[in-house]
């Protein structure tokens, strides 16, 4: 289903963070992270006790609640390490990867389109995301109360309103009603009510179960929302098989109906149309301000919009040489990366070949469907020398698999590059890319190649 205008309005404003969002744990049963749902975790968790001689069978009201299972727990021993210790032995919370949804929202908290996310979940599956895309630096992890100061804020957080599977003691795991009212009253409320509830627009997703403690936190979050903030509920299910709907009152207009990963694609492929229109942007002004042919880049461009959202800001990170593996989209970024599209519809002209952009940060050339040349694409981002891009060129190897390459792309260098003169095997192709990361490595900067197109034939025979 499509998303509400207001909804993709809010995810690609210009003044960024319009959108916050809550998630359940069924943001979590999506494969790769696998978590089960709550209703088949309390089930066995229950069965487990029973067999374990903790609980008696029929002894709990509800075995399918887990916050209800682990109330009965705790009457009787005033622990709930026996339900932890049981979650944790039936799914690995502490490592299970993350889902495509996971993947994107942090990408999107990195891009400042999503200002907070508070997660209800115990799994740490998007904590591994931000790890992953190497955005520690960027988004704050936000796993209790104590965190809530310097250095573990940032200006876009994560948090963790129940803890999770790093706690070191079980015991502080909010599974009771209880224990949520005295965390929220004492610790959380004042915090989400001003840093995340502020932003116009609040997404619920994955609240599928009807679980207490997890209804009680959606209600208690709900009644924190300033007015006129707009709720949206996400759900895989019909809007009248959610009880969080039914009793939240979120209306037909307000529910989306789409699974979790389904829902962050759609809404990450809005701010990818505000992308496309910025590069296009960065593509006519650079043509323009050089006074360069009027090159066809237009598939150059598809090529990249056409990628997931989470490859493009790697591809990024890949050909502005960046230190980590995702790189978050700029006005600095689009006109860098498009002055070396420019020079790539520029050489597939003049050498009557057809360009194809790799995921890997590399472009190849190819003729009657054969792959005739292929180049590491780099850019110095306006301030590095040869050195400082040969000393990132042999960084990034050390962590992409990439193929052999005829020599490297370069563009927005501090200093002109000039063109090598090639032995006959490297221009053929034939050292491999292990032996190219040298002082000697052919580099191309696209301004001499700009200046003499004569040399495009040996670049691309």
């Amino acid at each position: 289903m499509p998303l509400p205008p207001e909804l993709l309005q809010a995810i690609s404003s210009p003044a960024g963070g319009q959108v916050a969002l809550i998630l359940g744990a069924g943001c979590s049963v999506e494969y790769p992270t696998n978590i089960p749902i709550s209703r088949d975790l309390s089930l066995e968790v229950h069965r487990r006790l029973v067999a374990d001689s903790i609980l008696n069978e029929g002894e709990c009201a509800n075995p399918e609640d887990l916050s209800v299972l682990c109330d009965k727990v705790f009457d009787k021993t005033r622990l709930q390490k026996p339900v932890v210790d049981r979650i944790l032995s039936i799914s690995d919370f502490k490592v299970a990867p993350p889902n495509d949804g996971y993947l994107i929202t942090a990408a999107l908290l990195a891009e400042g389109a999503i200002s907070s996310v508070v997660t209800l979940n115990f799994d740490v599956a998007l904590t591994t995301a931000l790890s992953q895309l190497g955005l520690g630096s960027v988004v704050g992890v936000i796993e209790r109360p104590e965190d809530l100061q310097l250095p573990h804020t940032k200006l876009v957080n994560v948090y963790y309103l129940h803890r999770n599977a790093n706690s070191p003691d079980p015991e502080l795991w909010v599974l009771r009603t209880s224990v949520l009212e005295e965390d929220w009253r004492n610790h959380w409320e004042a915090l989400i009510a001003v840093r995340v509830l502020t932003a116009p627009v609040v997404v619920f997703a994955g609240l599928g179960t009807p679980i207490a403690v997890l209804l009680e936190s959606s209600r208690l979050i709900r009644e924190a929302l300033p007015m006129p903030t707009v709720v949206y509920q996400v759900g895989p299910g019909a809007r009248v098989g959610s009880r969080f709907a039914l009793e939240a009152g979120v209306d037909a207009q307000h529910y989306i109906q789409l699974g979790w990963g389904e829902f962050m694609t759609e809404l990450a492929k809005r701010l990818t149309v505000e992308f496309r229109s910025k590069l296009d942007q960065s593509l006519r002004e650079k043509t323009e301000e050089e006074q360069l042919p009027a090159e066809n880049s237009g598939d150059l461009v598809n090529q990249i919009m056409n990628l997931d959202f989470v490859t493009q800001g790697i591809l990024r990170a890949h050909v502005l040489l960046a230190s980590k593996p995702y790189e978050p989209a700029s006005d600095d970024a689009f006109r860098l990366i498009g002055d070396l599209l420019l020079a790539i519809a520029m050489i597939a002209r003049i050498s009557a070949s057809s360009a194809v952009i790799l995921k890997n940060g590399m472009v190849e050339f190819r003729r009657d469907h054969r792959t005739v040349a292929r180049y590491i694409l780099a850019s110095g981002r306006g301030h590095r020398g040869r050195a400082a891009v040969e000393a990132q060129l042999r960084s990034r190897r050390q962590r992409v698999d990439e193929m052999e390459a005829n020599g490297v792309l370069v563009a927005g260098t501090s200093e002109p590059i000039e063109l090598p003169t090639l032995p006959k095997d490297i221009a053929r192709g034939d050292i491999p890319f292990d032996d190219l990361i040298a002082p000697d490595t052919p580099m191309y900067h696209v301004s001499v190649i700009r200046s003499a197109p004569e040399t495009i034939g040996d670049i691309v025979p």
